[in-house]
């Protein structure tokens, strides 16, 4: 039952980073179309700070813009239902026990991070390394080894991340 649970959490979460990473790339409106003698223009429109903005399209443009907004709205009408899915797996599992609710949380907290790409992975490890020498915590030489090796592709965030947890002493199994 709990690998039942975890794995469903798993793919949900997963899908919902997914759907609210890409919502970020596409584009926000609708199109509306004007004829000007006789011939017929295509407009990117929506509002920003309640301001309506038009953007002219070039007729080579509308297809993928209109795939983009019917996406978005696809995106959109899924994002609410994964949500309270995933809300019903954590009550869910607060009745099963605290061990599965620990390990609910991990995935929530490194869902994502395998996905980032090299440049956010550097700039996340950096900023970390740089909190790190504010709380005065010295990055232990495995662990320095092991985000490279994240870095690069070899190891997945989440297994560093349950080392790190169990290395100073919480119990961190998923």
């Amino acid at each position: 039952m709990e690998h039942m649970v975890l794995s469903e959490y798993k793919n949900l979460f997963d899908r919902k980073v997914k759907l609210e990473t890409e919502l970020q790339t596409l584009v926000q409106g609708y199109i509306s179309k004007k004829t000007i003698k006789g011939k017929t223009y295509c407009y990117l429109q929506n509002r920003v700070g309640g301001k309506l903005i038009s953007q002219y399209l070039k007729s080579e443009e509308v297809d993928e813009v209109t795939e983009q907004i019917a996406r978005r709205k696809q995106y959109e009408a899924e994002l609410p239902n994964l949500k309270a899915r995933i809300s019903e797996l954590e009550q869910a599992a607060d009745l099963l026990g605290k061990d599965i609710s620990r390990q609910l949380m991990l995935l929530k907290l490194s869902t994502g991070m395998d996905g980032l790409t090299a440049e956010q992975k550097r700039r996340s490890s950096s900023f970390a390394g740089a909190m790190n020498a504010v709380e005065g915590i010295p990055v232990s030489a495995q662990t320095a080894k092991d985000i490279v090796d994240w870095q690069n592709g070899n190891k997945p965030f989440l297994s560093i991340f349950e080392a790190t947890l169990k290395r100073y002493g919480f119990s961190a199994e998923v």
